[in-house]
């Protein structure tokens, strides 16, 4: 499914998948330090880290549908 949205979209659609995929890193790494925090016993301040992996997860798929939206698929 990567491939062919990379390869069916123009150069606007690409940039949306790269800049989904640098927010789909960004989701997991403070996912990762959400974790690390609670595990510290910081439960309290994970809010942040949660609220960054949900709206970075929620913008990369935005992100995602949106450039599938300007791929031209029927060019087979």
């Amino acid at each position: 499914m990567w491939r062919h949205l990379l390869e069916y979209t123009d150069t606007t659609g690409r940039a949306m998948v790269g800049f989904s995929a640098v927010a789909l890193v960004v989701a997991v790494v403070s996912f990762v330090v959400g974790i690390v925090q609670a595990t510290a016993g910081h439960a309290a301040a994970t809010l942040p880290f949660w609220l960054t992996t949900m709206g970075c997860a929620v913008l990369a798929g935005v992100l995602v549908y949106l450039a599938s939206r300007r791929g031209d698929f029927t060019r087979r």
